[in-house]
């Protein structure tokens, strides 16, 4: 019987002898599904090149902005005025002022004739005059119903008028600070649409989007790294400039970078650009256009439609040029295994059991060992619905 007992735990001690050999030789353990966003980027920097139109004056003056930094303008609308010659700073003042007042006047103006009404006493009679309307369709009293439309017609009437009558008041106030100021003047109209701005850089005219097919890694090089950005005053010398409207449906990124970094683009793929100096904003474009090899470097330009309202405040830009990008989780090659058919899969782990997640491989590195998947579309298990992954063989 004793015998029998050495044999049976001589058995027991191979066995598990051999199974921790085979764990010894081929390790397994598990880890934390890690989700992440695979790109494949170069970081540089970069030249905006949009259409602007600049305002030049012909003589020394006075100039006054009528809209604000930022704001959005229609081509031929006014949007300040040049006066030929010295203007004190409060009548410019009052002309801000009085320009704000108007210019809720008109936004008024534009809505229906009930928001004019800003009075709680007017409204309160409208209301009184609608509940009597009301009454009388219940006695079928049709007189009493058309003379109760009457009124509410006439106090909004009333109001109309009386709101004509504070715009055409402010408009004569602004008449009169205009002739106290005693200086001959005319009216600014913008000359495109975009964005209005009291800041340029001398790069209006260096960087046109009409001629990016031209501007190769030359005439990149050429330009300042350091362009020196300059707020327009309101005493502006003769040939100053006085404002400025930036185009803000398209503009572009033009970039200086070694071609073999774009080997396998092509005008009109679809990129993504991050501007690290806008708070890390990315926005999608299209390359538009790459100059000839000069050196072992191409410039690139990339071509937007979307509107960025920082963008419009920089000229050199900190950027990110990403021709790929993958979401999907992060998992060690050896995690992969693979069926006979040639299907792929990670072992998942969810509540101690496991699972065969199938899954599609969007990006591979095998030098540091590790690739990106996502679950394909038809698996019965998904990886989100995992815990864990297995890495190794059982």
């Amino acid at each position: 019987m004793k015998k029998f007992f050495i044999i049976v735990l001589s058995v027991a001690v191979a066995v598990f002898a051999g199974y921790g050999i085979k764990y010894a030789v081929t390790p397994v353990n598990t880890q934390q599904l890690e989700y992440i966003t695979q790109e494949k980027s170069i970081n540089t920097n970069g030249f905006i090149v949009r259409g602007e139109w600049v305002m030049y004056t012909r003589s020394a003056g006075t100039v006054y902005h009528a809209v604000s930094e930022g704001d959005r303008v229609q081509k031929d609308s006014v949007i300040g005025s040049f006066f030929y010659g010295d203007v004190p700073e409060d009548s410019i003042k009052e002309l801000s002022v009085i320009d704000s007042k108007i210019k809720t006047a008109e936004a008024n103006e534009n809505t229906s004739s009930v928001t004019f009404l800003d009075s709680a006493t007017v409204e309160s009679a409208i209301y009184e005059l609608e509940k009597n309307i009301i009454e009388a369709a219940g006695e079928n009293d049709i007189l009493s119903i058309s003379e109760y439309k009457k009124d509410i017609n006439s106090i909004r009437q009333n109001n109309e008028i009386s709101h004509d009558s504070e715009l055409e008041e402010l408009q004569a106030q602004k008449e009169q600070i205009l002739s106290g100021i005693g200086v001959s003047n005319e009216e600014i109209t913008a000359q495109i649409s975009g964005v209005f701005t009291t800041y340029t850089d001398g790069y209006e005219s260096l960087l046109v989007p009409e001629d990016i097919e031209t501007y190769d890694v030359a005439y990149f090089e050429s330009l300042s790294q350091s362009p020196e950005i300059r707020k327009i005053e309101s005493k502006v010398d003769a040939g100053g400039e006085v404002c400025k409207v930036v185009n803000n449906h398209m503009w572009y990124v033009m970039m200086n970078i070694p071609v073999d970094s774009i080997e396998d683009c092509d005008e009109g793929d679809t990129v993504k650009i991050r501007f690290n100096n806008m708070a890390d904003a990315v926005v999608s474009g299209t390359i538009y256009n790459i100059s000839d090899e000069q050196n072992g470097r191409a410039v690139v330009t990339v071509k937007f439609t979307t509107y960025l309202e920082s963008a419009f405040s920089y000229r050199l830009v900190d950027v990110d040029l990403i021709f790929e990008s993958y979401d999907g989780y992060k998992v060690p090659i050896q995690a992969i295994h693979t069926d006979a058919d040639g299907s792929q899969k990670v072992i998942g782990i969810s509540e101690n059991r496991e699972y065969d997640c199938y899954c599609d491989i969007l990006f591979s590195n095998t030098d540091s060992g590790y690739v990106i998947v996502e679950s394909t579309e038809d698996a019965e298990n998904k990886l989100s619905q995992m815990d864990r992954i297995l890495i190794g063989e059982r």
